[in-house]
């Protein structure tokens, strides 16, 4: 089994997340992709509660079969760092399970500063896709670590903060995110300035 592992703390989940990890699944051939929201991201700011943004990233994903979602980090609701995650989703599959592991550029120029990040490249494929302005040529820790570069991946300039600013201007996200995670923000009230 191949399987590709999409970690974030998904504030909301948008439509670049569900592109890019479709990409991935059909040009490495993976058999599905599992989404890993975060309970409390060790280095990022979450406005959505764990259960919220756990029930936008299953709405977003709900239809298609090669999706999945672990709450291996919602459940536990505490700070969890990548290392700690992969360890446990290694000792609760196959032995002969393959990982990827999927992070967007701009932190995977920072990946030698993560925790335990040789560990992490021997336990998964680490698969990078365009983010911002890093190149696999730029001056980086992290791209001293053997990965995968989707440098043909379709540059997405679409952010969670964005669509955080939008809805909080009172601007339309309609096409940024599923229709049924535009219903979760707009039900619950979230990223509202009165928030």
């Amino acid at each position: 089994m191949k399987t590709g592992y999409y970690g974030g703390s998904f504030d909301p989940i948008h439509v670049a997340h569900l592109i890019i990890a479709q990409i991935v699944l059909d040009e490495l051939c993976l058999d599905k992709i599992v989404f890993v929201p975060a309970a409390l991201p060790p280095h990022k700011e979450v406005f959505a509660s764990p259960s919220l943004r756990l029930a936008m990233v299953e709405a977003a994903i709900a239809g298609n079969p090669r999706f999945s979602c672990s709450t291996i980090e919602i459940d536990g609701q505490v700070m969890a760092y990548s290392i700690d995650t992969i360890v446990k989703l290694k000792q609760a599959t196959e032995p002969d399970d393959e990982f990827y592991w999927i992070l967007g550029a701009d932190n995977f120029a920072d990946f030698s500063q993560w925790k335990s990040p040789e560990r992490i490249a021997e336990l998964c494929h680490i698969v990078v896709f365009p983010r911002g302005t890093w190149r696999p040529n730029s001056p980086s820790e992290g791209a001293d670590f053997r990965h995968i570069h989707l440098d043909q991946a379709p540059q997405l300039d679409i952010s969670s903060t964005n669509i955080r600013a939008a809805v909080a201007d009172g601007r339309s996200i309609q096409y940024l995110v599923p229709s049924a995670v535009g219903d979760i923000i707009a039900k619950k009230s979230l990223y509202t300035k009165s928030q």
